[in-house]
């Protein structure tokens, strides 16, 4: 029955007489750095291109942010600008109907 099932195509037995010839620590060693080199080669060769796909967006969007912060900044000049104008507008209105009102009362 333990012959029928298999371990990454291998049956019980054999990594039985494997780690009865080697013992477990070696046989472990060797798993382990299979699963190390397994690893690394899956980030080298498909994290890595997506990391630096991502990278070159990333940097156009911090680029596009950046031009929407000076122009906000642009605007909010302008904006401060135009309502310094407008209480003076305002002010010289106030005095100019003073002015009129005091011209008909006299």
């Amino acid at each position: 029955m333990t012959n029928l099932i298999a371990v990454s195509g291998v049956t019980l037995n054999h990594w039985k007489s494997l780690i009865n010839d080697f013992g477990f620590p070696l046989i472990a060693i060797f798993g382990l750095g299979y699963f190390t080199w397994f690893i690394w080669k899956w980030v080298t060769k498909e994290v890595n291109p997506s990391l630096d796909k991502v990278g070159s967006s990333l940097g156009k969007l911090k680029r596009k942010v950046e031009m929407f912060d000076n122009d906000l900044i642009r605007l909010n000049i302008k904006l401060k600008v135009v309502l310094q104008d407008k209480k003076k507008i305002d002010e010289l209105k106030r005095l100019l109907d003073e002015r009129i009102k005091n011209e008909r009362n006299t």
